[in-house]
């Protein structure tokens, strides 16, 4: 199974301070709508079943709808990362959708505006949640984890907030400095202490049920995978604005244009084989946990190192320590994050998540 993470846009309306792709303006060579129906037949001949949107704030794009029901005709299910702010524009279309995810950092309104550049950005991002709730549409409040909101008050706050609000998930994201990012990174990167802390924290709310794909998490508490290490470059890709192709949503190195050239193709380019090429570096080659962790954020340890082989840059495990029991599976209902990115789900609303 393929998923395809796609920018459509780099225009958006904030500035947020972690933005992994720098959004603002929108870029001048990126696809058009004409072309953009053709990365969606391409795309469907290679068996890609799910794209998520995200980037940018792709509703910004006036053809964002229009390039939404071609897809929905094509039998691909849309997934969509939104800051919550453009909510009117998809508001009448929610049937396009399989999941929207909707961007909250703090459960206080002033620190989320202040993060995310712009106020009112919080109280538009509840509205949203408060909507796709009420209307049954799969849903997941997504926070971007970093040294400002790791701390145990700051998370259960969070949680609280996913819980009154019943979202169906809470997911979370650790900050990796890149894009805007570096220029906040002494503020915002964690440290392997902030990391081990909390997810040591987050662990109580973990329920059966649903993968793991954050593979530090998987390792240090046990959970679930369908394919071993990070997703990316093995059953995800990331398609930028202007076509460029990265194995992860966090890297801008690219296997080859989509207008040119097929999946099949950029996916057998040197950067899409040396991610899915990796080798056990340093204390991985020790760990019992290696089967299935494969060294951890695939993107994370580029970022750090120039190479994939890890070990995760914020691994904190001890590769001697016998680790819990980690097994290969995928729900039937599985989310649509779970097969694109190292990332962390939190079930929040049991009774739909079937608990």
């Amino acid at each position: 199974m393929l998923v395809a993470g796609w920018s459509l846009t780099n225009a958006c309306n904030l500035n947020c301070a972690h933005c992994y792709n720098a959004s603002g303006k929108r870029s001048p060579d990126e696809l058009n709508l004409k072309e953009c129906f053709k990365v969606v037949d391409k795309l469907k001949k290679s068996g890609v079943i799910a794209i998520n949107f995200g980037g940018g704030e792709c509703a910004l794009r006036p053809d964002f709808i229009d390039l939404c029901r071609y897809i929905k005709n094509k039998g691909i299910a849309i997934s969509y990362t939104t800051n919550g702010t453009t909510f009117d524009r998809i508001k009448d279309h929610l049937n396009l959708f399989h999941d929207i995810g909707v961007s909250i950092d703090f459960a206080d309104a002033e620190k989320h505006d202040q993060f995310r550049g712009r106020n009112g950005t919080f109280n538009k991002a509840i509205h949203a949640l408060e909507v796709l709730v009420k209307k049954g549409i799969d849903n997941e409040m997504v926070t971007c984890l970093t040294k400002l909101n790791c701390s145990e008050q700051e998370l259960q706050k969070l949680y609280n907030l996913a819980d009154k609000l019943n979202v169906d998930s809470w997911r979370l994201n650790r900050f990796r400095a890149n894009g805007r990012g570096i220029e906040n990174e002494k503020i915002l990167a964690l440290s392997k202490k902030d990391l081990k802390k909390s997810y040591t924290y987050l662990n109580q709310f973990k329920r059966k049920g649903i993968l793991t794909p954050e593979p530090v998490f998987r390792a240090a508490f046990g959970g679930t995978y369908y394919s071993p290490g990070d997703p990316s470059g093995f059953t995800a890709f990331r398609i930028q604005p202007n076509g460029e192709v990265s194995p992860s949503v966090f890297l801008s190195e690219s296997g080859g244009n989509i207008k040119y050239q097929s999946v099949e193709k950029i996916m057998n380019s040197d950067i899409f084989k040396r991610i899915r090429d990796r080798h056990p570096n340093e204390k991985c080659k020790s760990c019992n946990a290696y089967y299935h962790c494969k060294g951890g954020d695939a993107g994370a340890s580029y970022l750090a190192y120039g190479h994939f082989n890890g070990p995760d840059p914020l691994c904190w495990l001890n590769p001697k320590t016998k680790k819990p029991e980690v097994k290969k599976d995928l729900e039937k209902n599985w989310n649509v994050h779970e097969l694109y990115l190292c990332t962390l789900y939190i079930p929040v609303n049991g009774e739909k998540n079937g608990k």
